[in-house]
């Protein structure tokens, strides 16, 4: 006998995308519309919401800063969810992100939904990390990292994914094909990415002799509106004598395929959540070199696709750059590996069958009977 659709209800303030969209992109786009109805809180022009494909309905409003607007703008808003939740027969609420949860949170009190909060940040505030989780029927967790700096029994870690049957990039360059190691670091222009760092580590590089690399630092700053440590590596680099090897990429709308083309990737970023650029040079087969802080390094242990260095340590990172660009370690080995866990591991079939099972739990469905029905939609080529 069938069941009729859970409505599923997410929630994010995000404009512009970011690591955390992607993730919730790739998520929506996964679900089971033959079991879930999704209903979609976001700003009305979000840059991303032409990619998301999947049936559902778009539910177009602005969740300004909870500073601006507490008082009678935050309640407003906390009535409009309310109203949707009831006016649509919605069993879940999906928070996303760092300020969604807290116009979701007052629903534990007001409506009979279960409440879920992906937690895609870490923060040393203890607002987030003592009090918000407790609103909660369930806190999900993008890493150990994350889970281990919040309170509570309601959180669950898992993983964001790659989309692998959506990747048209087949990585055909062979490490140094032509005589120069191409490294590649993604992401916003901010500095707890510590690209200044990076800076750093590939100047010892040519001091040390070794000038056959280019660096290829791909991101903006218009998220962050971070343009003053931007000129300051562009002076660092020019300063260095640099400019003809550290290139300046800007915004891509085609990371992957720039990922692709890289030799290797950095993530030095300090504390950094979870990681989406290391997932997703695995998938195109380009291994990465990570600092040992925050999720980043959980990815490297779970998958042997990369390089852990002492965080910080730019003699470290110099280090782990020249011995792949000496070709002293095994290289195609860290392309095997990485690439063949991350698929098994980080896949969005194995993601969406853990939130669909923790979405029957929470209401009080079996899960195993859920797992089993969401790995056979997948398996027929498509959900929904």
């Amino acid at each position: 006998m069938s069941r009729e659709r859970i409505n599923v209800l997410f929630v994010t303030h995000a404009d512009k995308k970011g690591g955390a969209e992607q993730s919730l992109i790739h998520l929506i786009n996964y679900m089971d519309t033959r079991r879930y109805k999704v209903f979609f809180l976001c700003p009305a022009e979000a840059a991303y919401l032409h990619e998301i494909t999947t049936e559902h309905q778009h539910i177009p409003y602005t969740l300004g800063s909870i500073k601006q607007r507490l008082g009678l703008g935050y309640l407003g808003a906390v009535r409009f969810i309310r109203r949707l939740v009831k006016e649509h027969g919605i069993q879940i609420v999906h928070a996303n992100g760092w300020r969604a949860p807290w116009y979701v949170a007052p629903l534990k009190f007001i409506s009979r939904a279960k409440l879920v909060w992906h937690h895609r940040d870490y923060t040393h505030l203890k607002m987030y990390n003592h009090v918000l989780p407790r609103f909660f029927h369930q806190v999900i967790c993008i890493s150990h990292f994350v889970a281990d700096s919040i309170a509570g029994s309601n959180r669950t870690v898992i993983y964001n994914g790659v989309d692998a049957r959506n990747n048209p990039y087949d990585k055909t360059r062979r490490l140094m094909e032509d005589g120069e190691l191409l490294i590649g670091t993604f992401g916003r222009i901010v500095e707890w990415k510590r690209y200044h760092l990076m800076i750093e580590a590939v100047k010892r590089l040519s001091d040390r002799g070794m000038t056959n690399w280019k660096l290829l630092i791909v991101g903006d700053t218009s998220m962050d509106n971070t343009d003053d440590y931007y000129d300051s590596l562009k002076r660092r680099v020019e300063e260095y004598g640099l400019s003809r090897q550290v290139v300046f990429h800007g915004y891509s709308s085609k990371p992957l395929e720039l990922m692709s083309e890289c030799d290797v990737t950095i993530n030095f970023s300090m504390n950094e959540p979870f990681g989406r650029v290391v997932i997703e040079s695995l998938m195109v087969k380009t291994p990465v070199i990570v600092a040992d802080s925050g999720g980043a390094p959980e990815i490297i242990r779970e998958t042997m696709g990369g390089i852990i260095v002492k965080d910080g340590d730019i003699h470290a990172l110099a280090e782990a750059l020249y011995t792949i660009g000496t070709k002293a370690v095994n290289y195609e080995e860290l392309v095997r590996s990485g690439h063949r866990s991350v698929l098994e591991q980080f896949s969005m079939e194995e993601i969406i069958t853990r939130v669909e099972q923790l979405y029957g739990t929470l209401l009080g469905r079996e899960p195993e009977a859920e797992a089993g029905m969401a790995v056979q939609a997948v398996s027929k080529g498509g959900r929904g």
